[in-house]
């Protein structure tokens, strides 16, 4: 069987007191997304400018659909680790993390 990647992005409210805790974790989830098997891996600063709300994306490769759902899964459910000091970052009074995932079939 043939699996496709998939191209995935999420996208987060951060709160604004700890933009800079925030970013100096990214860079530890960014090593742990690619011990887990995330390729491509970005992270961008988006400002909404009606809200004055500061949300994140991250774009990233993952090789297969099993991947992708563990990968929500751990993040959603941590814990502890880097991916509860991640959670602790973010505003979700603001609005909630939003996932997409698309196959590439190309």
């Amino acid at each position: 069987m043939v699996t496709k990647p998939l191209q995935i992005f999420i996208e987060y409210p951060i709160k604004d007191t700890v933009i800079q805790k925030y970013e100096a974790t990214m860079k530890n989830v960014i090593g742990v997304m690619k011990e887990l098997g995330a390729k491509e891996i970005r992270w961008t600063k988006i400002s909404y400018q009606n809200s004055g709300n500061t949300y994140y994306t991250e774009t990233f490769l993952l090789p297969t659909e099993s991947h992708y759902f563990a990968m929500k899964e751990l993040r959603a459910s941590a814990i502890d680790g880097v991916f509860h000091d991640l959670s602790q970052c973010m505003d979700t009074r603001r609005g909630a993390i939003q996932y997409i995932g698309l196959k590439i079939i190309s």
